[in-house]
C-alpha cells in the first residue's frame, strides 16, 4: 500500500513539474513573441514612416508607453531628469543661487535666495538677465538657461542684467557655490504664544530644518503650533518618517510598506520619543499635500496628535523604488503601497469610480478618542475648510501682473519701508498699469475685486522689500486657514482640548 502511495505522489510530482514548465513556456513563448512584434513595428515604422525619427526617440517613446499604462507615478528618467530629481531629493546644486522665470518673453529674477552668491552682489527681483557667459537670453527657455547658470562651484558664470530704475546695462562675474534649498522657507510667530512653520519638502534636510525651525519658536515663547503641508507634494519616505516621529512617542507606528516583493514589507516604528510631545497642533493640507505629506498627516491624525485643518490631500498611497540604469539614466518604478497607522491605504483609485455606492472603509484612530477617519482617496481633514474661489477678474489676469507691478512700484518708490500700506492711490495705480498692459476689464469687475487685489499688491511689494519674510507675513495676515486655526489654538492648553473644539 505505501509503494502504490509512493508511486502515485512521484507520477502527482511529474505531472505537476510537466505541467508547470508547459505552463512557463507557454509564458515566455508570449512574450518572446510580443517582443518579436514589437520588433517588426518598430522596423516598419522606423524605415517607413513620412518623417524621419530617430530610433532612440522611438523606443523611449515606448518605454514611457509601458509606464505610462501601470499607474502615473512609474517612469523613465533621461540624464537631465534624473540628475533634477537627484538635485531635489538631496536639496543641493553647485549654482548661483537665483529663482528664474520667463516674463514677457525676457529671462527674469523671480528671488535670490538669501545668502548666496547672487544675493551678495546685490541681484533683485525683477532685473532681467540678457545675457549669460556672452549668449543672449531672448527666446531661452527656464530649463536651457538653468542649465547654463548651474555647475560646478568654483566656477564662474557672466551675466548682463537690465535693472528697470537703472538707464544702462550692467555685467557680473559670479563664482558658483553650493546651493542648498531649504526645505522650511519659513518660520515665525503668529501671535505670543502660537507660532508657524512651513514644511515645503520632504528632502534629506527636511527633518533637521523642521526641528531647528520649531526649537527656535519655542525659544521665543511659542506654546502652540501650526504646521502647515499645504502645496507639499512630498519627497522621501524616510523623511515622512523621520518628520512623523518628531511629534509622536517611542514605539509608535509610523506606516506600513507592503508590496509584491514581501522581502520589501515594512512597518516604520518609532525609535524614541518626539521632541514635541506636548504642544497643542493644527496641521494644514490641502489637495497639493501628497505622499510623504499625506504619511505625516495620517500618522498624526491616527495617533490624535494634531487636528488638521484645510482640504482631503491627493491621495498618493504608494511607494516608488529607483532603479539606476546605463548612461546616468534610470526607472522610477511603483513597488508598493503604503498604509496609516490605522491600517488605512489613501491611494486615491487611478479610474475614476462610477458607482455611486461608498466604498470607503471606517477606520478608528488609534488614542483615547477613537475618532472616526476613512480610507481612500487621500487624507480627509477634521476640519473641512476648502479655498474661497477668487473673483473671475482676478482669476482671467495672469498673475504675473502683480510682480511686475510691485516691481516698478518700489523702483519707483524709494521711500517704501514694512509694513506696506495699498491705498487707493495705489490701486488706482495698479489700474492705470492694467490699462497700459492692454488688460481688458469692466469698472465693476476692478471695483468688486479691490480687496484681492490690495492683498495681492501688499503680497508682491512686501516680497520686494524683505524676501520671504515680507511675503510670508503679509500671506499669513489674510490666510482663512491660518484665521481659524489661531481662534481655535487661542482658546486651548492641549490637544485634548483642541479636539473638544470640533464637532464630529
Amino acid at each position: 500500500m505505501k509503494r502504490i502511495i509512493t508511486i502515485c505522489i512521484i507520477l502527482l510530482l511529474l505531472l505537476t513539474s510537466s505541467w508547470l514548465s508547459t505552463r512557463l513556456w507557454a509564458q515566455k513563448e508570449n512574450v518572446f513573441q510580443s517582443l518579436r512584434l514589437f520588433s517588426e513595428i518598430f522596423n516598419i515604422v522606423s524605415r517607413n514612416y513620412v518623417e524621419t525619427i530617430e530610433p532612440e526617440k522611438l523606443i523611449k517613446s515606448a518605454i514611457n508607453g509601458m509606464l505610462k499604462d501601470l499607474d502615473p507615478y512609474s517612469q523613465y528618467l533621461d540624464a537631465a531628469e534624473y540628475r533634477e530629481l537627484q538635485v531635489t531629493t538631496q536639496a543641493q546644486f553647485g549654482g548661483i543661487g537665483i529663482q528664474i522665470g520667463v516674463r514677457e518673453g525676457i529671462l527674469t529674477v523671480i528671488a535670490p535666495i538669501e545668502g548666496t552668491p547672487a544675493y551678495r552682489a546685490g541681484l533683485l527681483a525683477g532685473d532681467q538677465i540678457v545675457e549669460i557667459d556672452g549668449e543672449i537670453t531672448e527666446g531661452m527657455t527656464v530649463n536651457d538657461a538653468v542649465k547654463r547658470l548651474r555647475g560646478t562651484p568654483g566656477t564662474k558664470v557672466t551675466i548682463k542684467i537690465r535693472r528697470e530704475e537703472l538707464k544702462e546695462e550692467f555685467t557680473i562675474t559670479l563664482v558658483r557655490e553650493i546651493i542648498n534649498i531649504k526645505a522650511v522657507p519659513y518660520a515665525g510667530k503668529i501671535t505670543e504664544d502660537i507660532g508657524y512653520v512651513r514644511l515645503l519638502t520632504f528632502s534629506q534636510v527636511a527633518r533637521h530644518e523642521l526641528k531647528d525651525a520649531i526649537d527656535s519658536l519655542i525659544k521665543v515663547g511659542v506654546k502652540k503650533i501650526i504646521f502647515d503641508l499645504r502645496l507639499n507634494s512630498g519627497g522621501l519616505l524616510q523623511e515622512g518618517f523621520e518628520v512623523s516621529n518628531l511629534f509622536i512617542p517611542k514605539g509608535k507606528r509610523v506606516v506600513s510598506v507592503k508590496g509584491r516583493d514581501l522581502r520589501s514589507n515594512r512597518d516604520f516604528i518609532t525609535t524614541e520619543d518626539g521632541d514635541y510631545l506636548t504642544q497643542p497642533m493644527v496641521l494644514l493640507v490641502d489637495r497639493g499635500s501628497a505622499s510623504a505629506s499625506e504619511i505625516v498627516a495620517g500618522c498624526l491624525q491616527d495617533w490624535e496628535r494634531a487636528l488638521i485643518i484645510g482640504d482631503t490631500t491627493f491621495g498618493k498611497g504608494s511607494v516608488q523604488t529607483l532603479h539606476p540604469l546605463e548612461e546616468s539614466t534610470a526607472l522610477k518604478l511603483t513597488t508598493a503601497y503604503w498604509y496609516t497607522p490605522a491600517g488605512r491605504s489613501i491611494q486615491r483609485p487611478i479610474k475614476k469610480d462610477t458607482s455611486k455606492k461608498r466604498t470607503e472603509k471606517e477606520f478608528q484612530t488609534l488614542g483615547p478618542l477613537k475618532r472616526y477617519v476613512y480610507g481612500k482617496g487621500g487624507i480627509a481633514p477634521d476640519i473641512y475648510l476648502p479655498y474661497s474661489p477668487l473673483p473671475k477678474f482676478i482669476s482671467r489676469i495672469n498673475q504675473a501682473l502683480f510682480f511686475d507691478f510691485a516691481i516698478r512700484y518700489k523702483a519707483r518708490h524709494k521711500e517704501l519701508k514694512m509694513p506696506v500700506r495699498v491705498g487707493p492711490e495705489v490701486i488706482n495705480e495698479f489700474k492705470e498699469f492694467l490699462m497700459e498692459k492692454k488688460v481688458e476689464f469692466t469698472p465693476a469687475e476692478f471695483d468688486s475685486s479691490q480687496e484681492v487685489i490690495a492683498e495681492n499688491i501688499e503680497r508682491e511689494i512686501a516680497s520686494k522689500l524683505e524676501g520671504v519674510k515680507g511675503e510670508y507675513e503679509v500671506r499669513l495676515k489674510y490666510d482663512p486657514h491660518i484665521k481659524k486655526a489661531v481662534s481655535l489654538l487661542s482658546r486651548v492648553t492641549s490637544q485634548k482640548d483642541l479636539f473638544a473644539e470640533i464637532k464630529e
